[in-house]
């Protein structure tokens, strides 16, 4: 019993020896460079079969107690014989034990130096890794009606365990974009805990636009991707965007334009977002921490938050609130349609009506430094809604906070991709500027200050009309009412020939009030002006005459007006200025007298001061005069023509109905003489 118990051990104690010389021989087998350099050589055939292409690799090794597979030196090329893909190292560190229950565990991967040149350069063409593609497509899989029952049992999905991944130095082309990344580290913690980290990706690509080339750069200095299990986390940092279309920038030599230009971003920016699912292709995300700034315009975003979902290409915003320096502003919600040139699905957007406090300083340097001193704060909502081609504006009301200052309008921006094209059109239902409201905003623009005085006395101001904005061209027109009287008006500001030109007509305006000369009453008029706004004119013209006053000219005509206790009809009156003295003069035409006046002024603010030179004209009556009269007296005699004619015509009436009434009666007489005689003829008859 004790010699059988012997020899079993002895033969289970070499069957162990043998097992254990066995798994050392394979050991010592694998981590020979001749095996390695086999298994090389077979696998770089398989591969270059495989994929029809040349396919190097440098060298390999396998550690079996470490577990750790390296490769050195991939280089791949497609089917044009272009490199197409070369890695410089990859290291991966498996489990071996869960292979057995069809498990691979990665416990650590590193991937180091990769250069890609991918190519696909139009939609119906193939790309030129699409062979790779077609390569390693699965086998399609039979049905589960037409594998057997047992099969359908014992088989189990293969599945993937990655702890650790890293990554560093990446270089991707991708057509004319270009794709760098410095590092990445993926950790997966277990339980649904994931964390990745990339760290200085960056992106360049050139945009081909109507007017050149456009050359773009997008670089991330940090994104972190967190999932705690049941919330996921983005963080992205030193996001920084760059545009150069190798131009000059629009506002070079141009200090009234604002410094926007959209071929010259350079924006810096960060982002943190809650992303609550992601499913397909739908999002639904909170933006918790948003912040940019564009260096070149000075644009400012001091913050955004909003909660986001996005299905099926369409993009719905909620709890929007958006903060510039200054102004605050936020809306419920808003949904964008996202543009999809494949499905002809246009851009579209439409929003709550927003509502807020704006300064508008907040937006003088990036597109209008006129308003860099425009600090009274406004009340804004509007309904926004548009697409590529178009913005609108409806319900609009800005008011100062003090009510002072209210506006109501609709409008709309039109033609946004051609500049000869855009159109900026609103329509003002009513504006109101109380008490002081109007020299308080018209301070707050740096330019000379004419008439503020007489703006004054006009007291509270109502506006209804519209204005318009074209390229190099503004039109204003509408009513404004005053406390001296209402006036008609339509002005344009031509910036091409740098004039501002106009019409302006009243009914009955308290001149004098408004100008502080009471002996001048109300007045019916109607005014065409003209001045000029260029500065190099206009300074040239200073440079010789000196002088503060504006340089142009204004024609009038009035129909009524009241001097003193002197009402006066027909007026023509014409004023000069040259920007030191501005000249006036005055006509009353009669038909042989004409009353004179001539006047001039330095100073609109001492208008009062104004010594008016009365004259006299006496002239024969012009030819213009005489054909009038003489058509006065040919209509009078026609006049007295046809009355006499009416007159005659009347009388000839009224005899022939006397001469009918007439015959009418001797008709009757007749006719009862004969009634009388046919009844004693009966009567006669009867006896």
């Amino acid at each position: 019993m004790v010699k059988g118990k012997s020899v079993i051990l002895k033969v289970l104690g070499g069957l162990i020896a043998f097992c254990v010389a066995l798994v050392a021989g394979t050991v010592f087998l694998l981590n020979t460079d001749a095996f390695q350099n086999k298994l090389l050589r077979y696998a770089t055939r398989l591969l270059s079969d495989k994929l029809q292409t040349s396919v190097q690799i440098d060298s390999v090794s396998i550690g079996l107690f470490s577990q750790a597979v390296n490769l050195y030196g991939l280089d791949v090329e497609d089917l044009q014989h272009r490199k197409m893909f070369q890695l410089d190292r990859l290291s991966v560190d498996v489990k071996l034990l869960p292979l057995l229950r069809n498990e691979i565990r990665i416990t650590n991967a590193s991937i180091d130096g990769v250069r890609a040149q991918l190519y696909k350069p139009r939609r119906d063409s193939a790309a030129n890794y699409q062979f790779i593609i077609d390569a390693f497509k699965k086998d399609s899989v039979p049905s589960a009606s037409q594998q057997p029952a047992d099969s359908l049992k014992k088989k189990k999905k293969l599945q993937l365990n990655l702890s650790k991944l890293s990554a560093s130095n990446i270089d991707v082309i991708y057509n004319d974009q270009a794709y760098k990344l410095q590092s990445l580290l993926y950790k997966n913690k277990g339980s649904d805990m994931h964390t990745a980290i990339i760290s200085d990706l960056e992106r360049s690509w050139v945009s081909h636009t109507k007017k050149g080339d456009v050359d773009n750069r997008l670089t991330i200095g940090s994104l972190m991707l967190t999932n705690d299990g049941a919330q996921h986390q983005a963080e992205i940092d030193n996001i920084h965007f760059v545009t150069d279309n190798h131009k000059p920038r629009k506002n070079v030599g141009k200090p009234k334009r604002g410094a926007f230009d959209a071929g010259h971003f350079d924006i810096e920016a960060s982002l943190k977002a809650d992303i609550n699912s992601i499913k397909g292709d739908s999002i639904v995300a909170t933006i918790t921490q948003c912040t940019a700034l564009d260096k070149g315009s000075g644009l400012m975003l001091k913050s955004l938050t909003t909660k986001v979902l996005v299905a099926k290409g369409v993009a719905h915003l909620c709890n929007v609130d958006i903060k510039l320096p200054n102004t605050a502003l936020k809306f419920d919600h808003a949904t964008v349609q996202l543009p999809n040139k494949k499905l002809e699905r246009p851009l579209e957007f439409s929003t709550s009506p927003i509502t807020g406090r704006v300064i508008l300083k907040d937006i003088a340097r990036p597109f209008a430094p006129v308003l860099s001193n425009f600090s009274i704060p406004l009340s804004l909502r509007v309904d926004f809604s548009g697409n590529a081609e178009l913005l609108k504006f409806q319900n609009v009301s800005v008011s100062t906070l003090d009510k002072k200052l209210s506006v109501n309008a609709n409008g709309s921006i039109t033609g946004l991709k051609d500049k000869h094209q855009l159109n900026v059109h609103f329509r003002v239902g009513k504006m109101t500027a109380k008490g002081g409201i109007k020299e308080r905003i018209i301070s707050q623009f740096p330019v000379k200050k004419f008439m503020m005085k007489q703006l004054h006395n006009l007291g509270t101001i109502h506006y209804t009309g519209d204005f318009s904005v074209l390229w190099k061209k503004e039109t204003f027109q509408g009513l404004l009412s005053t406390e001296a009287g209402r006036i008609n008006f339509n002005f344009s500001l031509d910036e091409l020939n740098k004039y501002v030109y106009g019409t302006a007509r009243s009914d009955s305006f308290m001149l004098g009030k408004a100008m502080a000369m009471p002996d001048i009453g109300k007045i019916a008029c109607k005014a065409d002006f003209r001045f000029d706004i260029s500065k190099p004119r206009t300074a040239k013209m200073r440079q010789q005459k000196g002088g503060k006053l504006p340089i142009g000219q204004v024609d009038a005509e009035v129909y009524e007006a009241k001097y003193k206790k002197i009402k006066v009809r027909n007026i023509v009156a014409n004023i000069q200025s040259d920007g030191a003295i501005a000249d006036g003069k005055i006509t009353m035409k009669g038909s042989r007298v004409d009353l004179l006046c001539s006047f001039s002024f330095t100073n609109t603010n001492e208008m009062q001061k104004t010594k008016i030179k009365p004259g006299i004209r006496f002239h024969k009556l012009s030819e213009e005069k005489r054909a009038e009269k003489e058509e006065k007296k040919a209509a009078k005699r026609a006049e007295k023509e046809e009355k006499k004619a009416a007159k005659q015509a009347e009388k000839a009436e009224r005899k022939a109905a006397k001469q009918a009434e007439k015959e009418e009666r001797k008709r009757l007489k007749e006719e009862k003489r004969a009634a009388k005689k046919a009844a004693k003829a009966e009567a006669k008859a009867v006896q």
